[in-house]
C-alpha cells in the first residue's frame, strides 16, 4: 500500500470569534466579513475545520487571521485599540494551535501603526504564544511594505527565524475609475480582488525588492499569495520600461525578487502559471497554498485544483522515485524548511528531498 503524502497548506484563513466580536463592539457595526462567517463554517469553527481537513487529506493548515484590522480604519489608527485587537486574536490563535499543534500553524496579526508596537506584539506572539509568524497587508489604502516603519518589524522577524505572510486588502469601494469614484460605485464586477489583489500583491514584492530590503536582511522569509502575482510573468515587462524610460541603476536588485516565497493559489487549474513560479522564484520558494476556506461557491474546489495544477506539471521528472521528491517538497517539504522549528512537532524531521 502506497504511503499517503504529507499535504501542508502554507496560506488558509481563520477567523477567531473573540477577536471579531472585540472588533465590532469598538466599531458598532457588523464586520465587512460577517457575511462570509455564516457562510463558511470552516472559516470559524475548528471542529468543521478539522473534519475539513480529514475529508480532502489536509495534515496542516497555516492560519493567516482575518479580517485585517485595516478594515477599520479609525480603529487601525488607534495604537492602543489595535494593539488590544492584535493581542486578543493572537491569544485565541495560540490557544487554537495549543490544543491541536499537529494540525495547525499559526500566524499573528501586528499593530501596523506603529513600528515599536509591531516589534512588541511579533515577540509576544513568537516568543510567549508560540505562533510562526505575523500577516503584513498591502494595497493602495494602506501603508506600504518599504515604508521605513517596517525596517524594525523585519529586522525582529529575521532575528526570530519566523515568516512573513503578505496578503492584499484594496476594498471594494476602491473605484476601478477616477469616474466611478466621483460617481460613488467603487469597483464593479469583482475587479477589486480578482486583479486588483493581484496587482497590489506585486506592487508590494516590486517596492520591498527595490527598496533594498532583501538586501539588508537577507534572511528574511516573505510569503507573497496567488502565486507571486504578476511578477514571474512580467519582470522582463518591467525592466524593458524602466529602461525606456531611463529609469536605471538598481536593476540588479530586480533578483531580489526571486527571494520571495509563494503559494500555489492559482483560483483554478493551472500548471503553467505554477511552472512559471517554479522557474522564476529561488528552488524551495514554491508551497503548496490554497486559500482555504475561501472558495464558498464550490466547497472544498481550491484544494482540488491546486492538486490537479501540481500533479499536471510538465517540468516534474520522468524518473519516478525523483518526481515523489519532487511532489512531496512541493506538497510539504518546502513549507517544512521554511517554517523550520515552528514545524508542527510531528514533522519536524520530515525531509526536503528534492531541490524543486
Amino acid at each position: 500500500m502506497a504511503r499517503k503524502r504529507v499535504t501542508v497548506d502554507c496560506y488558509t484563513h481563520f477567523a477567531c470569534d473573540a477577536f471579531v466580536q472585540y472588533l465590532e463592539a469598538q466599531v458598532g457595526h457588523p464586520m465587512v466579513f460577517r457575511g462570509l462567517f455564516s457562510r463558511i463554517p470552516e472559516l470559524t469553527d475548528v471542529a468543521a475545520r478539522l473534519r475539513f481537513m480529514d475529508e480532502l487529506d489536509v495534515d496542516v493548515s497555516c492560519l493567516v487571521p482575518l479580517p485585517w484590522l485595516e478594515c477599520e480604519p479609525a480603529l487601525h489608527a488607534d495604537v492602543e485599540l489595535a494593539t488590544q485587537a492584535c493581542r486578543i486574536a493572537n491569544d485565541e490563535m495560540a490557544k487554537l494551535v495549543a490544543a491541536h499543534p499537529d494540525r495547525f500553524v499559526g500566524v499573528a496579526l501586528v499593530p501596523t501603526v506603529s513600528a515599536q508596537a509591531m516589534v512588541d506584539e511579533t515577540r509576544r506572539a513568537v516568543l510567549e504564544l508560540g505562533l510562526a509568524g505575523v500577516a503584513l497587508f498591502c494595497g493602495p489604502t494602506v501603508k506600504p511594505l518599504d515604508d521605513p516603519s517596517f525596517e524594525l518589524l523585519y529586522s525582529t522577524c529575521q532575528e526570530l527565524d519566523v515568516a512573513v505572510w503578505i496578503h492584499p486588502c484594496r476594498p471594494q469601494n476602491y473605484a476601478d475609475y477616477d469616474q466611478y469614484q466621483r460617481e460613488g460605485k467603487g469597483s464593479l464586477h469583482q475587479i477589486w480582488n480578482s486583479f486588483g489583489w493581484i496587482y497590489d500583491t506585486s506592487v508590494a514584492m516590486v517596492h520591498i525588492a527595490l527598496g533594498g530590503v532583501f538586501r539588508r536582511y537577507p534572511h528574511l522569509k516573505l510569503i507573497s499569495h496567488h502565486h507571486g502575482g504578476m511578477v514571474p510573468f512580467f519582470t522582463e515587462r518591467f525592466i524593458t520600461q524602466r529602461r525606456n524610460f531611463q529609469e536605471e541603476g538598481d536593476e540588479d536588485m530586480l533578483s531580489d525578487l526571486k527571494y520571495f516565497y509563494c503559494d500555489t493559489a492559482t483560483f483554478g487549474v493551472n500548471s503553467a502559471n505554477i511552472e512559471q513560479s517554479l522557474d522564476f522564484f529561488l528552488p524551495g520558494r514554491v508551497m503548496f497554498g490554497t486559500d482555504t476556506p475561501m472558495d464558498m461557491g464550490n466547497r472544498g474546489g481550491f484544494l482540488a485544483s491546486a492538486r490537479k495544477t501540481i500533479d499536471g506539471l510538465r517540468c516534474l521528472s520522468a524518473d519516478e522515485a525523483e518526481r515523489e521528491r519532487q511532489l512531496h517538497n512541493l506538497y510539504a517539504g518546502n513549507v517544512l524548511a521554511m517554517l523550520g522549528k515552528r514545524a508542527p512537532p510531528s514533522l519536524q524531521t520530515a525531509p526536503s528531498l528534492a531541490s524543486l
